[in-house]
Protein backbone atom coordinates (compact mmCIF):
# COMPACT_ATOMS: atom_id res chain seq x y z
CA UNK A 1 0.00 0.00 0.00
CA UNK A 2 1.00 3.72 -0.45
CA UNK A 3 1.13 6.16 2.40
CA UNK A 4 0.83 10.08 1.06
CA UNK A 5 2.65 13.03 3.31
CA UNK A 6 2.74 16.47 2.51
CA UNK A 7 3.76 19.71 3.50
CA UNK A 8 2.10 23.42 2.77
CA UNK A 9 2.93 27.10 4.60
CA UNK A 10 -0.64 28.00 4.36
CA UNK A 11 0.41 31.99 4.16
CA UNK A 12 -1.28 33.32 7.13
CA UNK A 13 -4.19 30.86 7.39
CA UNK A 14 -4.92 31.80 10.83
CA UNK A 15 -5.78 35.12 10.38
CA UNK A 16 -7.88 34.34 7.53
CA UNK A 17 -9.91 31.56 9.29
CA UNK A 18 -10.87 34.95 12.14
CA UNK A 19 -11.98 36.76 8.92
CA UNK A 20 -9.33 38.56 9.40
CA UNK A 21 -6.62 40.47 6.55
CA UNK A 22 -3.62 37.91 6.18
CA UNK A 23 -0.63 39.96 7.63
CA UNK A 24 1.01 40.72 11.05
CA UNK A 25 -1.32 39.79 13.78
CA UNK A 26 -0.30 43.61 14.76
CA UNK A 27 -1.39 44.96 11.04
CA UNK A 28 -4.53 42.12 10.42
CA UNK A 29 -7.76 44.01 10.72
CA UNK A 30 -11.30 42.94 10.25
CA UNK A 31 -12.54 42.36 6.48
CA UNK A 32 -15.85 43.59 6.18
CA UNK A 33 -16.42 44.69 2.89
CA UNK A 34 -18.86 42.13 0.68
CA UNK A 35 -16.41 42.19 -1.77
CA UNK A 36 -13.42 41.20 1.18
CA UNK A 37 -15.82 38.49 2.75
CA UNK A 38 -16.25 37.26 -0.91
CA UNK A 39 -13.09 37.30 -1.65
CA UNK A 40 -11.63 35.12 1.90
CA UNK A 41 -14.43 32.98 1.33
CA UNK A 42 -13.00 31.88 -2.14
CA UNK A 43 -9.78 31.62 -0.32
CA UNK A 44 -10.87 28.78 2.26
CA UNK A 45 -12.94 26.78 -0.40
CA UNK A 46 -10.14 27.00 -2.83
CA UNK A 47 -7.54 25.97 0.15
CA UNK A 48 -10.05 23.07 0.60
CA UNK A 49 -9.89 22.29 -3.32
CA UNK A 50 -6.02 22.08 -2.90
CA UNK A 51 -6.02 20.03 -0.13
CA UNK A 52 -8.27 17.21 -1.41
CA UNK A 53 -6.43 17.56 -4.85
CA UNK A 54 -3.03 16.98 -2.73
CA UNK A 55 -4.99 14.01 -1.18
CA UNK A 56 -1.99 13.42 1.39
CA UNK A 57 -2.69 10.93 4.28
CA UNK A 58 -0.79 13.30 6.13
CA UNK A 59 -0.59 17.14 5.90
CA UNK A 60 1.91 19.63 7.76
CA UNK A 61 0.55 22.86 8.19
CA UNK A 62 2.66 25.94 8.69
CA UNK A 63 1.19 29.29 9.34
CA UNK A 64 -1.85 27.94 11.10
CA UNK A 65 -3.84 29.43 13.89
CA UNK A 66 -2.15 29.59 16.84
CA UNK A 67 -2.23 26.66 19.34
CA UNK A 68 -5.08 28.81 21.25
CA UNK A 69 -7.05 29.20 18.61
CA UNK A 70 -7.23 25.38 17.07
CA UNK A 71 -10.47 25.08 17.34
CA UNK A 72 -10.92 27.36 14.07
CA UNK A 73 -8.61 24.44 12.60
CA UNK A 74 -11.15 21.94 13.48
CA UNK A 75 -14.13 23.90 12.16
CA UNK A 76 -12.82 24.07 8.96
CA UNK A 77 -12.10 20.83 8.29
CA UNK A 78 -15.27 19.90 9.85
CA UNK A 79 -17.08 22.28 7.09
CA UNK A 80 -14.98 23.26 4.30
CA UNK A 81 -13.04 19.39 4.24
CA UNK A 82 -16.35 17.47 5.34
CA UNK A 83 -14.49 15.92 8.53
CA UNK A 84 -12.13 13.60 5.84
CA UNK A 85 -9.37 15.06 8.05
CA UNK A 86 -8.72 15.36 11.48
CA UNK A 87 -6.59 17.56 13.54
CA UNK A 88 -4.26 15.88 15.92
CA UNK A 89 -3.83 17.50 19.02
CA UNK A 90 -2.30 17.00 22.22
CA UNK A 91 -3.72 15.14 25.13
CA UNK A 92 -4.92 16.58 28.49
CA UNK A 93 -2.29 15.29 30.36
CA UNK A 94 0.78 16.58 28.15
CA UNK A 95 0.51 19.90 30.15
CA UNK A 96 3.55 21.13 28.70
CA UNK A 97 2.08 22.19 25.80
CA UNK A 98 2.84 22.99 22.57
CA UNK A 99 5.66 25.40 22.81
CA UNK A 100 4.55 27.51 20.27
CA UNK A 101 4.67 31.24 20.61
CA UNK A 102 3.33 33.86 17.65
CA UNK A 103 -0.32 33.61 15.69
CA UNK A 104 1.61 30.91 14.00
CA UNK A 105 0.80 27.15 14.61
CA UNK A 106 2.46 24.03 13.01
CA UNK A 107 -0.34 21.32 12.68
CA UNK A 108 -0.41 18.27 11.40
CA UNK A 109 -3.99 17.20 9.62
CA UNK A 110 -4.61 12.74 9.41
CA UNK A 111 -7.00 11.84 7.19
CA UNK A 112 -9.49 10.20 9.41
CA UNK A 113 -10.02 7.10 7.43
CA UNK A 114 -6.24 6.44 8.44
CA UNK A 115 -6.40 7.01 12.06
CA UNK A 116 -6.96 3.45 13.50
CA UNK A 117 -3.87 2.44 11.13
CA UNK A 118 -1.73 5.26 12.00
CA UNK A 119 -2.02 5.64 15.53
CA UNK A 120 -1.11 9.27 15.70
CA UNK A 121 0.26 11.22 18.73
CA UNK A 122 2.21 14.03 19.14
CA UNK A 123 5.39 13.93 20.80
CA UNK A 124 5.71 15.39 24.19
CA UNK A 125 8.22 18.44 24.70
CA UNK A 126 9.78 16.99 28.03
CA UNK A 127 10.59 13.93 25.62
CA UNK A 128 12.48 16.21 23.07
CA UNK A 129 14.21 18.21 25.68
CA UNK A 130 15.63 14.97 27.22
CA UNK A 131 16.84 13.65 23.74
CA UNK A 132 18.59 17.36 22.60
CA UNK A 133 19.92 17.40 26.48
CA UNK A 134 21.26 14.01 26.43
CA UNK A 135 22.82 14.83 22.85
CA UNK A 136 24.39 17.88 24.05
CA UNK A 137 26.44 17.09 26.81
CA UNK A 138 30.16 18.22 26.15
CA UNK A 139 31.74 15.60 28.62
CA UNK A 140 31.19 12.90 30.98
CA UNK A 141 29.36 14.03 33.63
CA UNK A 142 28.48 17.33 32.33
CA UNK A 143 25.20 18.86 32.14
CA UNK A 144 24.13 18.94 28.43
CA UNK A 145 23.99 22.16 27.20
CA UNK A 146 20.19 21.89 24.90
CA UNK A 147 17.03 22.16 26.81
CA UNK A 148 14.36 24.63 27.05
CA UNK A 149 16.92 26.75 25.89
CA UNK A 150 20.91 26.87 25.04
CA UNK A 151 23.56 29.22 24.91
CA UNK A 152 24.59 30.95 22.23
CA UNK A 153 27.63 33.83 21.26
CA UNK A 154 27.11 36.72 18.92
CA UNK A 155 30.31 37.61 17.09
CA UNK A 156 31.76 40.97 17.34
CA UNK A 157 31.80 43.11 14.99
CA UNK A 158 35.00 45.79 15.03
CA UNK A 159 33.17 48.66 15.43
CA UNK A 160 35.68 50.86 12.70
CA UNK A 161 37.14 50.14 9.19
CA UNK A 162 40.63 51.74 10.54
CA UNK A 163 43.78 49.79 9.18
CA UNK A 164 45.21 47.16 11.15
CA UNK A 165 47.32 48.12 14.28
CA UNK A 166 51.12 47.29 14.17
CA UNK A 167 52.03 43.78 15.67
CA UNK A 168 52.10 43.59 19.36
CA UNK A 169 49.19 45.48 19.68
CA UNK A 170 46.80 44.74 22.04
CA UNK A 171 44.10 45.27 20.19
CA UNK A 172 40.37 46.99 20.64
CA UNK A 173 39.72 44.89 23.88
CA UNK A 174 37.47 42.13 24.92
CA UNK A 175 33.65 41.82 23.22
CA UNK A 176 30.94 43.60 25.22
CA UNK A 177 29.48 41.24 27.55
CA UNK A 178 26.22 40.97 26.41
CA UNK A 179 27.40 39.81 23.17
CA UNK A 180 29.24 37.05 24.80
CA UNK A 181 26.87 34.94 26.68
CA UNK A 182 23.50 34.44 25.87
CA UNK A 183 20.77 31.70 25.22
CA UNK A 184 18.27 31.07 22.55
CA UNK A 185 15.46 28.82 22.21
CA UNK A 186 13.10 27.39 19.60
CA UNK A 187 10.12 30.18 18.63
CA UNK A 188 8.49 27.77 17.27
CA UNK A 189 9.12 24.33 19.00
CA UNK A 190 9.31 21.33 16.47
CA UNK A 191 5.98 19.43 16.35
CA UNK A 192 6.73 15.60 16.31
CA UNK A 193 3.93 13.28 14.75
CA UNK A 194 4.81 9.51 16.06
CA UNK A 195 2.86 7.17 14.32
CA UNK A 196 2.78 3.29 14.75
CA UNK A 197 2.85 1.81 11.38
CA UNK A 198 2.78 -2.00 11.35
CA UNK A 199 4.19 -2.14 14.84
CA UNK A 200 6.61 -0.19 14.00
CA UNK A 201 7.51 3.49 14.97
CA UNK A 202 7.76 6.70 12.25
CA UNK A 203 8.28 10.29 13.67
CA UNK A 204 7.35 12.75 11.43
CA UNK A 205 9.15 16.14 12.84
CA UNK A 206 7.69 19.59 11.62
CA UNK A 207 9.60 22.66 11.45
CA UNK A 208 8.80 26.16 10.68
CA UNK A 209 12.02 27.71 11.17
CA UNK A 210 11.52 31.89 11.74
CA UNK A 211 13.81 33.74 10.28
CA UNK A 212 13.73 36.83 12.42
CA UNK A 213 14.17 39.25 9.51
CA UNK A 214 11.51 40.36 7.05
CA UNK A 215 12.00 42.72 3.88
CA UNK A 216 11.64 46.18 6.21
CA UNK A 217 14.31 45.19 8.36
CA UNK A 218 17.03 45.16 5.81
CA UNK A 219 15.19 47.14 2.41
CA UNK A 220 16.98 50.26 3.24
CA UNK A 221 20.48 48.58 3.60
CA UNK A 222 19.68 46.49 0.30
CA UNK A 223 19.25 49.60 -1.98
CA UNK A 224 22.42 51.42 -0.23
CA UNK A 225 24.08 48.02 -1.39
CA UNK A 226 23.56 48.82 -4.60
CA UNK A 227 24.97 52.12 -5.11
CA UNK A 228 29.10 52.27 -6.78
CA UNK A 229 31.27 52.19 -3.73
CA UNK A 230 32.48 55.82 -4.10
CA UNK A 231 28.87 57.08 -4.11
CA UNK A 232 28.37 55.56 -0.49
CA UNK A 233 27.76 57.50 2.39
CA UNK A 234 28.79 57.59 5.77
CA UNK A 235 24.84 57.06 6.64
CA UNK A 236 24.73 54.09 4.15
CA UNK A 237 27.86 52.28 5.37
CA UNK A 238 26.69 52.34 8.95
CA UNK A 239 22.88 50.96 8.11
CA UNK A 240 24.89 48.31 5.90
CA UNK A 241 26.65 47.35 8.79
CA UNK A 242 23.89 47.49 11.47
CA UNK A 243 22.10 44.81 8.99
CA UNK A 244 25.00 43.06 8.38
CA UNK A 245 25.28 42.24 12.18
CA UNK A 246 21.70 41.63 12.84
CA UNK A 247 21.27 39.15 9.99
CA UNK A 248 24.47 36.87 11.33
CA UNK A 249 22.87 37.10 14.11
CA UNK A 250 19.64 35.93 12.82
CA UNK A 251 21.49 33.22 11.27
CA UNK A 252 23.77 31.92 14.10
CA UNK A 253 20.17 31.77 15.87
CA UNK A 254 18.78 29.68 13.03
CA UNK A 255 21.56 27.40 13.00
CA UNK A 256 21.23 26.03 16.72
CA UNK A 257 17.59 25.94 15.81
CA UNK A 258 18.86 22.86 13.47
CA UNK A 259 21.49 22.02 15.65
CA UNK A 260 19.02 21.29 18.28
CA UNK A 261 17.05 19.15 15.62
CA UNK A 262 19.72 17.13 14.81
CA UNK A 263 19.96 16.14 18.11
CA UNK A 264 17.17 14.88 18.38
CA UNK A 265 17.50 13.10 15.36
CA UNK A 266 20.78 11.35 16.66
CA UNK A 267 18.99 9.99 20.25
CA UNK A 268 16.99 8.45 17.98
CA UNK A 269 19.60 6.63 16.61
CA UNK A 270 21.17 5.90 19.71
CA UNK A 271 18.24 4.04 20.96
CA UNK A 272 17.46 2.41 17.84
CA UNK A 273 19.77 0.98 14.77
CA UNK A 274 17.40 2.10 11.74
CA UNK A 275 14.81 4.59 12.95
CA UNK A 276 12.09 6.16 10.66
CA UNK A 277 12.48 9.68 10.85
CA UNK A 278 10.91 11.95 8.50
CA UNK A 279 11.63 16.17 8.73
CA UNK A 280 9.62 18.21 6.84
CA UNK A 281 7.80 21.99 6.91
CA UNK A 282 9.13 25.44 6.34
CA UNK A 283 12.84 25.89 6.80
CA UNK A 284 13.51 29.36 6.85
CA UNK A 285 17.02 30.53 6.12
CA UNK A 286 16.70 34.15 5.89
CA UNK A 287 18.09 37.40 3.66
CA UNK A 288 20.82 37.13 1.32
CA UNK A 289 21.63 34.02 1.65
CA UNK A 290 24.77 32.99 -0.77
CA UNK A 291 25.80 36.59 0.51
CA UNK A 292 26.46 35.25 4.33
CA UNK A 293 27.75 32.16 3.35
CA UNK A 294 30.48 33.42 1.29
CA UNK A 295 31.56 36.29 3.20
CA UNK A 296 30.80 35.30 7.03
CA UNK A 297 31.52 31.02 6.37
CA UNK A 298 27.65 30.27 7.13
CA UNK A 299 27.01 27.09 5.81
CA UNK A 300 23.31 25.81 4.68
CA UNK A 301 20.95 25.14 6.63
CA UNK A 302 20.04 22.79 4.88
CA UNK A 303 22.97 20.93 5.41
CA UNK A 304 23.17 21.34 9.23
CA UNK A 305 19.71 19.53 9.30
CA UNK A 306 20.65 16.62 6.95
CA UNK A 307 23.38 15.97 8.70
CA UNK A 308 27.37 14.24 7.45
CA UNK A 309 28.09 12.00 4.41
CA UNK A 310 30.83 10.32 6.59
CA UNK A 311 27.95 9.34 9.01
CA UNK A 312 25.80 7.76 6.24
CA UNK A 313 23.40 5.78 8.31
CA UNK A 314 22.12 9.42 9.96
CA UNK A 315 22.69 11.68 6.41
CA UNK A 316 18.72 12.44 5.12
CA UNK A 317 17.59 12.11 1.99
CA UNK A 318 15.75 14.18 -0.07
CA UNK A 319 12.10 14.01 -1.37
CA UNK A 320 13.26 16.15 -4.28
CA UNK A 321 16.12 14.86 -4.88
CA UNK A 322 15.46 13.54 -8.38
CA UNK A 323 12.45 15.51 -9.07
CA UNK A 324 12.71 16.67 -12.77
CA UNK A 325 14.51 19.60 -14.26
CA UNK A 326 12.99 18.99 -17.27
CA UNK A 327 14.22 20.67 -20.71
CA UNK A 328 16.86 23.70 -19.21
CA UNK A 329 13.77 24.46 -16.88
CA UNK A 330 14.01 24.03 -12.92
CA UNK A 331 11.04 22.96 -10.47
CA UNK A 332 12.30 22.59 -7.69
CA UNK A 333 11.04 25.94 -6.42
CA UNK A 334 8.00 26.51 -3.37
CA UNK A 335 8.23 30.64 -3.63
CA UNK A 336 9.02 33.78 -5.23
CA UNK A 337 10.94 36.16 -3.33
CA UNK A 338 12.59 38.84 -4.60
CA UNK A 339 15.65 39.69 -2.50
CA UNK A 340 16.46 42.80 -1.98
CA UNK A 341 19.64 42.28 -0.30
CA UNK A 342 21.30 40.04 -3.23
CA UNK A 343 18.86 41.46 -6.07
CA UNK A 344 20.54 38.64 -8.78
CA UNK A 345 19.96 35.98 -6.76
CA UNK A 346 17.03 33.90 -8.65
CA UNK A 347 13.83 34.57 -7.13
CA UNK A 348 12.31 31.09 -7.72
CA UNK A 349 13.50 29.53 -4.10
CA UNK A 350 13.05 26.27 -2.56
CA UNK A 351 12.49 26.31 1.46
CA UNK A 352 9.42 24.08 2.17
CA UNK A 353 11.44 20.54 2.70
CA UNK A 354 10.74 16.81 3.10
CA UNK A 355 13.96 14.53 4.22
CA UNK A 356 13.92 11.44 5.33
CA UNK A 357 16.27 8.36 6.90
CA UNK A 358 18.53 5.64 5.15
CA UNK A 359 16.47 3.00 6.48
CA UNK A 360 13.66 4.45 3.90
CA UNK A 361 15.38 3.96 1.00
CA UNK A 362 17.10 1.03 -1.10
CA UNK A 363 16.20 -2.65 -1.31
CA UNK A 364 16.36 -3.46 2.43
CA UNK A 365 14.12 -0.89 3.55
CA UNK A 366 11.21 -2.98 4.23
CA UNK A 367 13.09 -4.94 6.39
CA UNK A 368 14.59 -2.00 8.55
CA UNK A 369 11.87 0.81 8.60
CA UNK A 370 8.87 -1.51 6.88
CA UNK A 371 8.96 2.06 4.99
CA UNK A 372 9.94 2.42 1.56
CA UNK A 373 10.37 6.09 -0.67
CA UNK A 374 10.84 4.84 -4.13
CA UNK A 375 12.51 6.97 -6.86
CA UNK A 376 10.43 10.04 -8.22
CA UNK A 377 7.96 10.06 -5.55
CA UNK A 378 8.36 13.43 -4.22
CA UNK A 379 7.40 16.59 -6.19
CA UNK A 380 6.15 19.88 -6.01
CA UNK A 381 2.58 20.50 -6.26
CA UNK A 382 2.53 22.84 -9.14
CA UNK A 383 -0.17 21.54 -11.14
CA UNK A 384 -2.18 21.02 -8.23
CA UNK A 385 -1.22 24.71 -6.95
CA UNK A 386 -2.04 26.84 -9.98
CA UNK A 387 -5.28 24.98 -10.72
CA UNK A 388 -6.01 25.74 -7.07
CA UNK A 389 -5.64 29.76 -7.76
CA UNK A 390 -7.26 29.81 -11.11
CA UNK A 391 -10.50 31.81 -9.81
CA UNK A 392 -8.23 34.29 -8.07
CA UNK A 393 -7.35 37.94 -10.72
CA UNK A 394 -3.71 39.38 -10.10
CA UNK A 395 -3.08 39.98 -6.81
CA UNK A 396 -6.35 39.92 -5.01
CA UNK A 397 -6.29 36.44 -3.20
CA UNK A 398 -4.83 32.72 -3.30
CA UNK A 399 -4.59 29.81 -1.33
CA UNK A 400 -0.95 30.91 -0.20
CA UNK A 401 2.68 32.41 -1.09
CA UNK A 402 4.24 29.11 -0.87
CA UNK A 403 3.30 26.00 -2.91
CA UNK A 404 3.21 22.29 -1.32
CA UNK A 405 6.00 19.67 -1.54
CA UNK A 406 4.64 15.83 -1.39
CA UNK A 407 6.41 12.25 -1.30
CA UNK A 408 4.63 8.96 -1.64
CA UNK A 409 5.61 6.58 0.45
CA UNK A 410 5.49 2.71 0.16
CA UNK A 411 4.16 0.58 2.99
CA UNK A 412 5.16 -3.03 3.44
CA UNK A 413 1.96 -5.00 3.56
CA UNK A 414 1.28 -6.35 7.21
CA UNK A 415 1.89 -9.94 7.34
CA UNK A 416 -1.77 -11.46 9.25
Amino acid sequence: MKLKLATWNLEWFGQLLQNKTRTLPTQSKAVTSAAGKAVQEMERAQIAAEIRAIDADILCVQEGPSTGKVSLLKDFCATHLNGTYTVIERGPTDDTGYQVRGAQGIWFLVKTGRLSFLSPTLLPIPSWRAATEFESRPGPGLPGEHGKKWPIIHPWFKPTDSPPEEEGHEGEGDAPIELADREHSHFRHPQTLVCTINGKRVDFIGVHLKSKFSKSDYEKAGKARQKPKDQLTQADKKVIREVEEKAVEARIKLTTECVDIRHYIDNRFRNEPYPAIVLLGDMNDGIGKEFFERRYLFHDLLANLQGEVFFARRFLNHALFDYMIDAGENYRWTVEFEDAWDPGRDPRILIDHIMFTQSMVGADAFAKSGLRVGAGAGQVEHAVHVAANTPFSGAEGGTSDHRPVSVVIDVEEAIT
